[in-house]
């Protein structure tokens, strides 16, 4: 079974969607007309009912509806109408995975295996419709076997209309003919017959039917008898989660700003959980209200940006976050606009080790990273993060290493892990002698003794990197007798300040 959701007089209701509740409630009850065109001819494109009754017609002149007097007149905003369908398709995906966006004010959506969360169909389409009325929509809704039937039955009947399968040709029989995608000449080639519903061109015969008009003829023919059964085209646009509230004072206090920004976290986090969805990216926008203009902009922005280890659903989790980044921030000016986006991903789904240690759950790591972060500082003078993993790269630059974020998608077998010695370097390197006998070194001194060399490996010489032709650092690895027994350490000789330093030993 399919279902159609259709938006009456959809210019008018998305010209109505940017007020509030109230506003447009009484806004409907008025004779409302949107006009578009040249600006020397505009002309009436859609109205509401109560225009209707005042005799107001598409088509007439903006100054013709003027002279009529106490109809509220909008100029057509296509921004408005690509929002209006979105939130319509918004709305429609989080009934079922198949949304056709039809035409504008108009999906459809597959309802296929759709019974065991929303119940009967009855059912579904009530709730399609009161979703529908919470986005601002007044529609109608249709359910049938195909989707032209629920298309049609959707245009001309208000409300909820259920066509059981095989009702089809009688449930469209009182339809008008116009209502088909016809050509103007093929529906005057018709009316001149007296075939002006979907009943008398159903009843044609089909042979004859075919001769005189084609397979147009008979695909409209087709059409009217409710026989056309056909794959829904998947609307290839992805739903955008974005949240933005605008004070009507600007807010100075982090009391306030918090609490509007969790409000429109639990939005999104309510519309992902609809689209069974996590995000795993969080993106914070704050407009300034600066009132000199500066560089040629009226206004500032404070942009941040999380990339979490793993996707979540957790609003607790993502306000934490963002309450302990503003924690730490001031700003020039007060908060005139807050915009809330989270990049949606797939849920995670992950099996517990029986064998492994318990580790730390992702979305609490995080926020613990976050509180040192607002301790230590995000990054040095060096511009290197402050917290993280250290990672070495791959040069023979001494020292050589970045901070990489914290992963919680870290492999924990241990098969793979390769045994490696470690060498724990001293930060800073200590100062030494060392006597040599030859070019190997026979004597290094540790504290205040010097110790014999039992073996020596090296000199390994290096500046860092291998385009350079000076040697500033010649590198050996000896094993010295000490009073715990033998050591491994690493000695290095600094060419430019002809000095010897013990860099590290090895476990």
């Amino acid at each position: 079974m399919f279902a159609c959701l259709h938006v009456p007089d959809f210019p008018v209701q998305a010209a109505l969607l940017p007020e509030t509740q109230d506003a447009r409630e009484g806004l409907r009850q008025s004779p409302i007309a949107v006009f578009d065109g040249p600006a020397s001819l505009p002309k009436i494109i859609a109205l509401n009912g109560p225009a209707r009754h005042m005799g107001i017609e598409a088509g007439m002149t903006r100054l013709q509806v003027e002279t009529c007097g106490g109809v509220l007149l909008r100029k057509r905003s296509e921004a408005d109408e690509n929002f209006a369908q979105a939130e319509l398709l918004e709305c429609a995906n989080a009934f079922s995975p198949t949304v056709e966006s039809t035409c504008s004010g108009t999906v459809i959506l597959d309802l296929a295996g759709t019974e065991k969360l929303f119940g009967a169909l009855e059912d579904t389409a009530q709730k399609l419709a009161e979703s529908a009325m919470e986005r601002g929509f007044h529609a109608h809704v249709a359910v049938a076997s195909n989707p032209d039937t629920a298309f049609y039955a959707a245009l001309a009947s208000a409300g909820i209309t259920l066509i059981p399968a095989g009702d089809e040709a009688d449930r469209l029989a009182r339809l008008r003919i116009s209502l088909l995608p016809i050509t103007p000449d093929m529906l005057e080639t018709l009316e001149s017959w007296g075939i002006r519903t979907f009943q008398s061109l159903a009843a044609l015969p089909e042979a004859p039917l075919t001769e005189r008009l084609g397979q147009d003829g008979l695909y409209l023919q087709r059409l009217a008898r409710g026989q056309i059964m056909r794959p829904l085209v998947p609307s290839g646009e992805s739903p955008h989660f974005v949240e933005t509230h605008e004070f009507d004072d600007p807010v100075e206090t982090l009391e306030s700003l918090s609490f509007i920004v969790n409000r429109l976290l639990q939005q999104a986090c309510s519309r992902l959980t609809a689209h069974a969805l996590s995000t795993n990216e969080l993106r914070l926008i704050l407009n300034l209200d600066v009132r000199q203009v500066r560089a040629g902009k009226d206004g500032e922005e404070y942009k941040h940006e999380w990339k979490l280890p793993v996707p979540t659903q957790d609003r607790s989790v993502l306000f934490t976050l963002v309450r302990l980044d503003l924690e730490k921030q001031t700003f020039s000016a007060p908060v005139k606009k807050v915009t809330v986006e989270v990049v949606p991903a797939k849920p995670r789904a992950i099996q517990g080790n029986l064998f492994a240690p318990p580790s730390p759950e992702a979305e609490q790591l995080e926020i613990t990273l976050a509180r040192i972060r607002g301790v230590v500082g995000s990054s040095d003078e060096d511009g290197l993060s402050r917290v993280g993993s250290p990672e070495l790269v791959d040069t023979h630059q001494p020292d050589s290493f970045r901070v990489r974020p914290f992963s919680s998608s870290a492999s924990t077998n241990s098969a793979t892990v390769v045994p490696a010695i470690a060498l724990r370097v001293f930060r800073p390197a200590q100062e030494t002698s060392v006597e040599r006998t030859g070019e190997a070194p026979h004597l290094v001194r540790l504290g205040r003794k010097y110790r014999r060399v039992l073996a020596a490996s090296g000199p390994w010489c290096s500046s860092g990197n291998w385009w350079k032709e000076t040697w500033v650092r010649e590198e050996w690895d000896v094993a010295l007798k000490t009073t715990a027994g033998i050591g491994f350490y690493r000695i290095y000789l600094d060419r430019l300040r002809d000095r010897w330093f013990v860099e590290g030993i090895f476990d």
